[in-house]
């Protein structure tokens, strides 16, 4: 590390070895009381749940709106079939139809009643993201969009994107309330065939079977909403729902509106502590009777400093010129490093100040080896420790009471959670209808008819959110997240394949047993802290291997997919350039890690894991390897197979 770097690095002030040795003795310490034998299994999979289904219902379709199935597909086929109508799946569309495929040869298949994917179905007081929106909304240069805040709130966000689908002529491309499922490679036609079942309100289920000459698999990284295993879980009788489905006829208020007026003589309790409670808790906070937030983990809450966007500074500032937005996006990436800094910080947020973070998105001055990994962690926590100082010393600035405080500090590396931003969360807990319920790492220990009982206490409540968050991202391959089987070439099970061996994928958008199918990461690929900009990286790159696969089979039937021997040797770069990735390792139990079961998989299935995982060299890196590739013009390691 250079001098300049280590500079600039620790703006928050140097840390001695003896604070660190401390520090992590008590990372250590508040991980192992989250710790569960049952990983995974401590969480309610909704969408797997009979007895809970209820918590999936649309709340905001408008059923008179959503087409049949039969009228989207009269011929009972279509050319592009993709999966997922959030970001992944609408820059797959914008990206195919760039490259020339026809609109109306696009058909875009999604559970919800609308076009928005997590923008779709989250709709709770106080939704924001937590990128700035300059970076975060794609195509802003296309289509000269202005957002109004620096980060932007849910309702402008679900806009955007119905703005975005309509320039696109992608409006009558949505399959709404319908799921594709049992998905199988017809080698002969060169074609995929599946069942597409739609459920419309008050109607029986309908299912076609369609062929599709190429299908995309976009259906998000965190979208099956999951509830703790609470016992006496079906005793409670108040009101109750997930954050992902907000019953505002519960609650008061609308979507724009967070006057939450019916909860003025409610007591509530919200279940989570994460990005989405510390953006709800302060809106349940003015318009409850009282305000029970239980903790099991606390968040590491900095400061967001959200504002208006004036839009002359906008234009002069931030949109300069061509390619401003992707300029803005690399010097984002720019800051994950342990290398020296860029000399100018165009986003100039609190992500940008986390060197740290790059334990999430890679790092290409990181390890290039396992043996190097004990010395990279040691420098990436001391690096990182005086931020989270920080944070946990914001905590004592702003909550009065020193043990509400205490119980408030984040104790674990920036990178092991999901980092968190808010302006108003920890105000909150001065408010005298607010109790932080602490199980201090443990569960909840049961509900019953009218109360959550935590230890030896009971707290009477009458309504009860669940913001428990999602099935984890790392946890099966991309049949599992979308909640259907693929069967690809010689019937190979793609749940099997990937369970056994792994993906086998090249740059991480086509796995050679299952031609014509198109993925959208992370899985061999990269990512990024702007999450989208990763999606449309990728979704670009489809688009490319598709239209230029179309051009060698010149109108004729054919299937596109890796070489074998390329993939296999894609896979090996991965697991190569994977040591970066590696601080995941002893992380307190999250998503991330598939709550602790990464850490206690054996050393052939780490093996495994990392030969599957992300590119350790972060996003950047990644690009310059993927854009070289298209730059040489010969599709190198891609096979094009067409019909005699």
């Amino acid at each position: 590390m250079s001098t300049t770097s280590k500079e600039q690095i620790f703006v928050d002030g140097d840390v001695n070895e003896s604070e660190l040795v401390t520090t992590q003795r008590r990372y250590e310490q508040e991980r192992r009381k989250r710790l569960r034998d049952s990983g995974n299994a401590q969480f309610i999979d909704i969408s797997l749940s009979n007895q809970h289904d209820g918590f999936l219902e649309d709340p905001w379709a408008d059923f008179e709106a959503v087409e049949t199935v039969q009228a989207k597909f009269p011929v009972n086929r279509c050319q592009v079939l993709i999966i997922g109508a959030g970001w992944g799946g609408i820059l797959n569309a914008v990206r195919m139809v760039d490259a020339g495929i026809s609109p109306e040869n696009i058909r875009i298949v999604d559970t919800a009643a609308g076009f928005g994917g997590t923008w779709y179905w989250h709709r709770y007081p106080g939704l924001m993201c937590d990128i700035e929106s300059y970076s975060y909304l794609p195509l802003l240069e296309e289509t000269l969009f202005v957002p109004k805040h620096r980060y932007s709130h849910g309702e402008e966000i679900r806009k955007y994107v119905n703005l975005v689908v309509q320039k696109w002529g992608l409006s009558n491309s949505g399959v709404f309330q319908s799921k594709a499922q049992n998905l199988v490679w017809d080698e002969n036609a060169k074609e995929w065939q599946l069942d597409v079942v739609q459920q419309r309100q008050h109607e029986a289920p309908q299912t076609i079977n369609i062929r599709s000459t190429f299908v995309v698999l976009a259906s998000g990284v965190l979208h099956w909403p999951k509830l703790p295993d609470i016992p006496g879980f079906l005793s409670y009788q108040g009101k109750v729902f997930h954050s992902s489905r907000w019953a505002y006829h519960i609650t008061g208020g609308s979507p724009s509106d967070p006057s939450l007026d019916l909860l003025k003589d409610k007591r509530v309790a919200i279940i989570g502590t994460g990005a989405t409670s510390i953006q709800i808790a302060p809106h349940l906070a003015r318009w409850s009777k009282h305000l029970y937030v239980v903790q099991r983990t606390p968040a590491a809450v900095d400061r967001r400093d959200q504002r208006e966007t004036d839009e002359d500074w906008f234009r002069q500032e931030v949109a300069r010129g061509k390619g401003w937005q992707r300029e803005r996006i690399r010097n984002f990436h720019q800051h994950f490093t342990l290398g020296e800094q860029p000399a100018t910080n165009l986003v100039d947020d609190e992500w940008t100040r986390a060197i740290g973070l790059l334990g999430l998105t890679g790092n290409a001055d990181g390890p290039k080896s396992m043996d190097d990994v004990p010395a990279y962690i040691a420098t990436v926590n001391e690096i990182d420790l005086p931020r989270q100082n920080r944070i946990r010393a914001r905590v004592d600035e702003i909550v009065k009471d020193p043990a509400t405080a205490a119980s408030l500090k984040a104790w674990y590396p920036s990178w092991c959670k999901r980092p968190c931003f808010h302006d108003e969360y920890l105000e909150t807990f001065n408010r005298d209808n607010v109790t932080l319920v602490d199980t201090d790492g443990k569960d909840i220990d049961s509900l019953t008819a009218n109360s959550i009982v935590v230890g030896n206490k009971s707290y009477d409540v009458d309504l009860i959110i669940f913001a428990t968050g999602y099935r984890s991202p790392f946890s099966g391959g991309p049949g599992e997240k979308a909640n259907m089987t693929i069967v690809g070439r010689d019937g190979v099970l793609m749940s099997e394949e990937w369970a056994q061996h792994g993906p086998t994928t090249l740059h991480g958008v086509l796995d050679y047993k299952f031609p014509n199918l198109f993925l959208s990461g992370p899985a061999q690929a990269s990512t990024s802290g702007n999450f989208v900009f990763n999606l449309d990286m990728l979704a670009k790159h489809s688009a490319y291997i598709l239209t230029q696969a179309m051009l060698r089979a010149n109108g004729k039937p054919f299937s596109v997919a890796p070489d074998p021997a390329a993939a296999d040797h894609w896979g090996l770069q991965v697991l190569m350039h994977a040591a970066p990735m590696a601080l995941s390792f002893g992380c307190t139990p999250s998503y991330f890690n598939m709550e602790g079961d990464i850490d206690r998989a054996p050393v052939e299935m780490r093996m495994k894991m990392a030969r599957s995982g992300l590119w350790g060299s972060g996003i950047e890196d990644f690009l310059k390897v993927i854009e070289s590739w298209r730059a040489d013009g010969n599709m190198r390691g891609i096979q094009v197979q067409i019909q005699v």
